[in-house]
């Protein structure tokens, strides 16, 4: 047969794959003694032949299996499967609009293609767009599609956009960041993703022998390429994870190529080496950003996956690591199971990476912070056999409500663990990465199934707009800042210039409260120093006092930003207290507890709960001048839906056991009266710490001695508990 040069260097092209098999593996015989007699194309028959009987537990399910996973995600998960399916039918019209939940950089307009897939296209001025073509998640979707209906356009869509971009995206000849297609994390994305996407098509005419040799080939590339990449960066960065999870599933699913041994080996010891270095010893990523502790997570929990499937436990250091990364998921996660949004973190539901951790790790406690259900991704990729297991899985609480990150400096204050429980978060812990943001002594909070205060989110990764480094300023964040100085100093989407560090924190938790303070240098380095200090006292389960004090020798701007998640706020005229405006819901009442010389400013501002999205919030300022020591404290009291009526608020003086009046910089207290308590409270708060005896106190007639201390019931019978 004669062929010209273009054929037969395609054909040479396929038929190279056969160098890079192991072909003395006595399985593929048929293909080595093909090969041995040049007959190529009988060759790739037989090697198309050896991978469709291949058996793998759990690598492709059987028309039954799929059957049955099918009606599973149409009965318990119909919202994710017609995302998959209008996804699905979305990239077979070549159209691309990435919005799967974990997603890193999710987009909000398609871009459709009419000729050619322009693997380089940048729409909007931002790079994030191509990263995410290239990273192939969609695939995913199209096989599920086809695997759910049968209908062979998805398969011949998956496998005519696979080829297209083998052709078109040949390997660099070494590692390198300078391209959209062939960054390394993009390179360990697509590993991972291409062997998932596959496993829906192999029975496929769509995947004939050409491209099978054509995938092969790439992978062997792909593995090379990120067997080569890594550096000592990437053992303390999450591209090292990234990477890793792509070249171990090649390795473990082609054992047949060569290199796959070593592969394997480097694999596992960059997962040991990347979990030592990058994983805090409570559990945190470093990087201070959920979203990549969860991105780190995933691929941590893919590998395990892999390995599982292919018989190797891995060491159990790395998975007692991994396990530590689930159990803080589930601590951070709010009362409606999502993460935090400080860092560069979207507004996410973590029950499903919790679902696909608490199936691995076959554990009950994060079984009760996961789904109900095995989640639709997790169903698909681990089967029936595994749904069952994760359905007789009972929950278990918690052994602990609130929780501190002492490591990471990240406080959990929770008064139950259901969706109408109150919870706050506080953060005074160091910087991270990149993706960290001037995020010092910042609060979320959550009350009764109503998210209040929230960090605002990260926007995007382009310096073309102001918002992007708006969002990561510390005025963006639900804390201080003193003359309107940032106290860390933002340079650009992911470098600083002044970082603050955290001075130290201290947390006391107890069934009838938590404490937790912080400070940190971020105005130490003015010509006139300012040491800034949050205290939070959460007297469960009912509200927060919080404490701001700022000292300094001369006079400052104090600030307060509290920014709302959503709906409107309100300033009461003359009292400044602030009060969330939302019928038929729970609200929230910030109460001031000084208010003279205080002011206070409601305006809007925006907030992203994801990449490339913006949605308008409010907020409220309460500022304050002063020297010497300055102290703005607040009473964060939540109202259940129907509830109305504010409590009573007043400041009371406190008095020196010899009869002197301290004045406000020595110590405060406050009475608060509601019917809800079922009693009155007074908390007393000193402002420096008590040395000795002329520092005992008296409030309201009761002598006490301590930083912080409540005192409980009427004057005829008081309890009194020494906080701090």
């Amino acid at each position: 047969m004669n062929v010209n040069g273009t054929e037969a260097s395609h054909q040479d092209k396929v038929y190279s794959v056969f160098a890079l098999l192991q072909l003395e593996k006595p399985e593929l015989a048929d293909v080595a003694e093909a090969v041995k007699q040049n007959h190529y194309e009988d060759a790739l028959q037989a090697l198309h032949r050896y991978y469709l009987e291949r058996y793998i537990p759990g690598n492709r399910w059987s028309q039954e299996e799929t059957a049955q996973i099918t009606d599973y995600v149409k009965e318990n998960w119909a919202d994710e499967v017609a995302m998959v399916m209008k996804t699905a039918d979305e990239v077979v019209n070549q159209t691309f609009l990435f919005q799967f939940p974990w997603d890193m950089e999710r987009t909000q307009v398609p871009v459709t293609f009419d000729g050619e897939i322009d693997w380089n296209y940048i729409p909007d001025v931002d790079p994030e767009w191509a990263y995410m073509l290239n990273r192939h998640r969609y695939w995913i979707a199209l096989g599920q599609a086809y695997a759910m209906t049968r209908d062979d356009k998805y398969a011949a869509a998956l496998c005519r956009q696979l080829e297209d971009w083998i052709d078109h995206n040949p390997v660099p000849s070494e590692p390198t960041s300078d391209t959209l297609n062939w960054r390394t994390i993009e390179a360990g994305l697509r590993g991972s993703n291409w062997i998932k996407a596959l496993r829906y098509v192999w029975d496929s005419p769509q995947f004939t022998p050409a491209l099978l040799a054509k995938v092969l080939i790439s992978l062997s590339e792909h593995a090379r390429y990120l067997a080569d990449a890594f550096t000592s960066w990437k053992r303390i960065s999450n591209w090292g994870v990234l990477e890793t999870n792509g070249l171990l599933p090649i390795a473990l699913t082609f054992p047949e190529l060569k290199g796959s041994e070593q592969w394997c080996s480097l694999a596992e010891e960059r997962l040991g080496e990347t979990a030592r270095i990058q994983v805090m010893a409570d559990g945190i990523h470093w990087e201070q950003s959920p979203t990549y502790h969860h991105e780190v997570m995933c691929c941590y929990l893919d590998c395990l996956y892999f390995a599982e499937q292919h018989g190797i436990k891995l060491d159990e250091d790395f998975r007692g690591k991994v396990h530590e990364m689930a159990m803080a998921s589930l601590y951070w996660a709010n009362p409606s199971h999502r993460q935090p949004m400080f860092g560069d973190s979207d507004d996410n539901d973590v029950r499903s990476l919790l679902t696909y951790a608490a199936t691995l790790f076959k554990d009950e406690t994060l079984r009760f912070g996961a789904n109900q259900q095995m989640d639709y991704d997790s169903a698909w990729l681990l089967g029936m056999e595994a749904i069952r297991s994760y359905e007789s899985l009972n929950p278990v609480e918690p052994a602990e409500i609130s929780h501190a990150f002492i490591h990471s400096g990240h406080y959990v204050m929770r008064s139950g663990w259901s969706e109408q429980d109150l919870y706050m978060y506080f953060h005074c812990g160091p910087q991270g990465g990149g993706h960290g943001h001037a995020d010092m002594l910042h609060i979320d909070l959550h009350a009764y199934g109503k998210e209040f205060l929230t960090d605002l989110g990260r926007y995007n990764y382009s310096d073309h707009t102001p918002v992007r480094q708006a969002l990561k300023e510390s005025a963006a964040h639900n804390t201080t800042t003193v003359d309107d100085i940032g106290f860390t100093e933002i340079a650009d989407t992911w470098m600083f210039h002044r970082i603050a560090s955290p001075l130290g924190s201290k947390w006391i938790s107890r069934p009838g409260y938590d404490y937790v303070e912080g400070s940190h240098d971020g105005y130490l380095h003015l010509d006139d120093p300012v040491l800034v200090n949050r205290r939070i006292i959460f007297i469960k389960p009912h509200y927060w006092l919080l404490v701001d004090r700022f000292q300094s020798k001369g006079e400052h701007q104090f600030k307060q930003h509290f920014h709302f998640g959503s709906g409107v706020i309100g300033l009461g005229e003359g009292s400044l207290i602030c009060r969330t405006q939302n019928e038929g819901e729970a609200n929230l009442l910030m109460i001031p507890i000084q208010s003279e010389g205080l002011h206070a400013e409601v305006s809007e501002g925006v907030i992203s709960r994801e990449y490339n999205l913006l949605e308008s919030n409010h907020q409220v300022t309460y500022s304050r001048s002063g020297s010497g020591m300055t102290s703005m404290m607040q009473l964060i009291y939540p109202l259940r839906p129907g509830e109305s009526e504010a409590p009573q608020v007043s400041k009371i003086p406190v008095f020196r056991h010899t009869g002197e009046q301290v004045d406000d910089a020595q110590a405060e207290a406050c009475r608060i009266v509601h019917p809800e308590l079922g009693t009155e409270h007074i908390l007393v708060i000193s402002h420096k710490a008590p040395t000795g005896h002329y520092d005992s106190y008296v409030v309201d007639g009761v002598q006490i001695f301590g930083e912080v201390v409540l005192i409980t019931g009427s004057a005829d019978k008081r309890k009194i508990t020494v906080i701090n």
